[in-house]
């Protein structure tokens, strides 16, 4: 009797010296929750789904892009932006011609597209100094993001 009524305070005693434990751990999480701001803000990026972001950037109708052209006739393609940001977004880009490490400048604006929305933009060019093969590039400057192709004359 005396042995049982042993092992059952050792095993009350190992009880509760865990639920002391989880208790120090629980209180322990929620005070360095509250005193440190990092740490909150760790805990929510750890704990909270968050939704994947990025930007679509791609040539319409590909196979019709200009490969070869001729000097002081127009050409023309179109690209387009696809938000999936998950908020609207100003979106400056450059498109311009790059042979041999130099730049021609074809276009450079900026177009506000809402989240979920793409839009289209057509860009008309002409050469007008001989080249043997260039490079035609559109460039989203602020998210370090580019298509091309390459064109002879």
């Amino acid at each position: 009797m005396v042995n049982n009524e042993k092992a059952n305070n050792n095993l009350i005693m190992i009880i509760r010296s865990l639920l002391f434990i989880v208790w120090v751990i629980v209180i322990g999480g929620f005070l360095l929750l509250e005193l440190v701001p990092s740490s909150r803000e760790m805990f929510i990026l750890a704990t909270t789904v968050q939704p994947e972001t990025f930007t679509e950037l791609y040539f319409e109708d590909h196979l019709s892009l200009p490969g070869e052209v001729t000097l002081f006739k127009e050409n023309h393609f179109k690209f387009t932006i696809h938000n999936l940001e998950n908020k609207d977004m100003e979106y400056p880009y450059e498109v311009y011609i790059e042979e041999n490490e130099k730049r021609q400048s074809i276009d450079k604006r900026y177009v506000l597209i809402k989240d979920n929305e793409s839009k289209t933009i057509p860009v008309n060019f002409t050469i007008t100094i001989p080249m043997q093969r260039a490079k035609v590039v559109v460039n989203l400057i602020n998210k370090n993001q580019q298509i091309h192709f390459w064109m002879e004359e």
